[in-house]
């Protein structure tokens, strides 16, 4: 397409866009000024009026605009008016269409007497805004008003009324739904709502409750506080609450009682029971309460003449005690958990205790020595003081805080967000009460006394440095461990690793075996990482009270050195316990445990300390258990079944001898030569080489006859290529068996009916 040829027809383009646009926008115009024409009032706007008069026979009402979105009724009561039921009114003559237009001039004996219009029924005045003179196409002069004239309805039972506008000549019919806008009354159009403010822009509330207490709270950019009958923090939420159910307490036309300021006594409002005050800038709304009546109450606006009723949930809600609307959260700073915090100090009579959030460490402890601290108490801690809530204010005179131990606090402590600073918050932690499980408590920026609960926050705040500090007792790398010793029960035992491929482990003591790796692993791994519940303290010599002078169990364990190991940097009482060299590149720790801190308990906590260590601290009922693992499998049998060659079952009754022939098949030897049916004799044997026990009772018994072992009441021996082993079936209890492998002369506690099956299994076959 040639140059020429794009622009003759880019212009035909834009000369057919203007074409479209002027001629469709006055096409518009013109359909939009037709639209008006229909209506009475052609050139009116809702926006443009400024007050409305409803002039009736018997009364008057008056209506203006104050302010922007807000009317007041004049007469026949000042008061606020409901701009809704207001601007419906005005709606009404915006969209007045003229269902019929007579004319003076057209009709004969033309007289306004016969449509009700000499002497109008209703008689409206709007007033425009000061300045409208005129609007689109129509000139309005000097008038600042329109007044409409409302006569007769055109018959009985019809939908249309006659009216007319001041300055026409015409008279216009118009629906009749038009007097329903019009004629309401007085409750109608006065506002429903008690309060009208800006939640956000509420400065003051003041509350005078039935016990003619005086609570006032002030908002200080987002949060509230109590200044009356005490200064402190106030419940923000709670307050919030309150404000937001005074914004939305709103009347049904039917709660209007009474605007006689004579009835204001007779409602018991001229005392009332119950005073709320909204503050905002420089005004102040205040809601009266007085009697009660049924489920209602008598209120009134303090600066309005109406009285109403609201429902006497509102007395409910409101009567509140000053501490109603104190802050239950004993502390309030800026943190995520413990993130955000630097610094705490916990400031005993006898000790100060520093702790520091450090990069390296999480959190040191820095005085009284250096030591870290243990991050998942102090974390807890922090967490715990952001949400403690307090159960009761005890005490806001200052003058009393020698009875709840606060004139010489437990502790003070100091939470820091930035080192160097002053402290974020400070307090201090007084006496329990005679229950224990409440605690008092002040902050350092007044004097009043608190109660909080005790739980995980009591015993860790009075606990000092014991309790901060980071409880790794025991720390070594696991896999450079050599000898581990146990002694328990009056046995030690000796476990000694043998480096290869495949790691093993040997008992040594009291008996020469290959140890089970796992049950081995489970002590070392224990006493790698070995972490105190809760550290007691340090103790000399008197360790009796505890079981520690004759520990119920004694565990060590030898490793190889290894730089860089925390628990050897924090030697003696204060940190883990001072390395004692074996050798020049081996440490030994041994580990004492002694009575449960509950007795009666079967998972109890115990009593423990190093052996070359005074601290005397906790462990728990699991790691015991570790302590008490047997160091050998609990399997009775470990052979290849495939090989055995002969069994003999031998009971107090009977002896029955079984042998494979040639063909590899099982016989009957003793007491009689006769072939197996079925596969009873694998089943045995298989079952035999599966049997675990529960434990081990001895290694290599000197008196076999306190399990009825001397002279068993079932054995059964296997024989193989190498020789035979024998399975002896003792004592039995409610439970278990005593039973002994011969070869290894151990003796094991076996549930009775893991054996039983065995016993069945052989006893049939006997049978056969």
């Amino acid at each position: 397409m040639k140059f020429k040829t794009t622009i003759i027809l880019f212009i035909v383009a834009v000369i057919g866009v203007c074409y479209i646009f002027l001629y469709e926008r006055k096409q518009f115009r013109t359909e939009e000024l037709h639209q008006r024409k229909q209506m009475v009032l052609p050139d009116y706007k809702v926006t443009q009026i400024r007050k409305i008069e409803i002039r009736k026979e018997a009364e008057s009402i008056v209506l203006e605009n104050v302010e922007e979105d807000h009317w007041r009724l004049l007469e026949p009561l000042d008061v606020r008016a409901d701009v809704a039921e207001v601007n419906n009114i005005l709606s009404q003559f915006e969209f007045l269409k003229k269902m019929g237009t007579l004319k003076g001039s057209e009709i004969e004996g033309f007289d306004r007497k016969d449509y009700g219009l000499d002497k109008p029924k209703i008689v409206i005045n709007l007033w425009r805004n000061k300045g409208v003179l005129k609007t689109e196409g129509t000139e309005l002069g000097n008038e600042s008003k329109y007044t409409i004239y409302v006569g007769d309805k055109i018959a009985a039972g019809q939908n249309n009324v006659y009216i007319s506008v001041e300055g026409e000549s015409d008279i216009y019919v118009v629906l009749s739904s038009l007097l329903e806008k019009i004629t309401k009354d007085v409750n109608d159009l006065r506002n429903k709502w008690v309060f009208e403010f800006d939640e956000a822009a509420v400065e003051r509330i003041k509350i005078v409750n039935t016990s003619e207490e005086s609570i006032v709270c002030s908002r200080e950019e987002n949060l509230w506080w109590m200044s009356e009958p005490v200064t402190d923090r106030a419940d923000s939420q709670r307050i919030k609450g309150i404000i937001n159910e005074l914004k939305n307490l709103k009347l049904a036309k039917a709660d209007f009682v009474s605007d006689t300021e004579s009835d204001i006594a007779k409602c018991g409002l001229d005392k009332p029971i119950l005073t709320v005050s909204i503050g905002f800038q420089d005004k102040v709304q205040t809601l009266l309460l007085g009697n009660s009546l049924d489920q209602k109450v008598y209120a009134k606006r303090r600066d309005e003449s109406a009285i109403f009723f609201v429902h006497d949930v509102v007395i409910d809600d409101m009567d509140l005690e000053s501490n109603d609307l104190r802050d239950r959260q004993f502390l309030r700073f800026e943190s995520i958990g413990s993130y955000g915090i630097e610094q705490l100090k916990f400031e005993y009579p006898d000790e100060l205790v520093t702790i520091d959030k450090t990069a390296q460490y999480d959190w040191l402890i820095k005085s009284p020595t250096e030591i870290l601290g243990d991050g998942e108490v102090i974390r807890g801690f922090v967490e715990k003081i952001k949400e403690l809530q307090i159960q009761e204010f005890v005490d806001d005179s200052g003058e009393n805080l020698g009875k709840y131990g606060l004139d010489q606090p437990a502790v003070s402590v100091s939470v820091f967000r930035k080192m160097g600073e002053g402290e974020t918050v400070k307090f201090y932690v007084g006496k329990t009460d005679e229950h224990g499980g409440l605690c008092y408590v002040a902050r350092a920026d007044n004097n009043a006394v608190f109660s909080v609960p005790t739980e995980d926050f009591y015993d860790i705040v009075t606990g000092g440095l014991l309790t901060l500090r980071d409880k790794l007792v025991v720390e070594f790398p696991k896999e450079k461990a050599t000898e581990l010793v146990v002694e328990r029960d009056g046995e030690t035992f000796v476990c000694q690793k043998e480096e290869g491929i495949i790691e093993k482990w040997f008992l040594t003591s009291p008996v020469t075996v290959e140890a089970d790796v796992d049950s081995v692993n489970q002590i070392v791994w224990n006493l790698a990482f070995l972490k105190a519940d809760k550290f007691f303290g340090v103790y000399g010599e008197d360790l009796s009270a505890y079981g520690l002078d004759k520990p119920t169990v004694k565990v060590s364990v030898t490793y190889e050195e290894s730089n860089g190991v925390l628990g050897s940097e924090r030697g003696g009482t204060e940190g883990v316990a001072e390395t004692k060299p074996v050798t020049s590149n081996q440490i030994t720790k041994t580990l004492l445990v002694g009575d449960k801190l509950e007795p009666s308990l079967d998972k109890s906590s115990y009593y423990a300390k190093l052996a070359d260590d005074d601290l005397v601290f906790q462990i728990g009922w699991s790691d015991m258990r570790d302590y008490r693992v047997d160091l050998v499998s609990k399997i009775l049998f470990d052979f290849d079944v495939t090989k055995a060659n002969m069994l003999k079952i031998k009971s107090l009754e009977r002896e029955t001898v079984l042998k494979r022939d040639d063909e590899n098949r099982w016989i009957v030897d003793q007491p009689e030569e006769k072939t197996v049916k079925g596969n009873y004799v694998d089943n045995i044997l298989l079952t035999m080489n599966s049997l675990e026990a529960d434990s081990i009772v001895e290694y290599a018994s000197s008196n076999l006859s306190l399990y009825e072992l001397e002279e068993p009441q079932f054995r059964m021996t296997v024989g193989l290529e190498n020789g035979e082993n024998s399975m002896l079936v003792g004592k039995k209890t409610e439970s278990y068996y005593f039973v002994m492998n011969e070869a290894l002369s151990y003796v094991y506690l076996v549930r009775k009916n893991k054996l039983e099956e065995l016993m069945s299994i052989t006893q049939s076959l006997i049978e056969q």
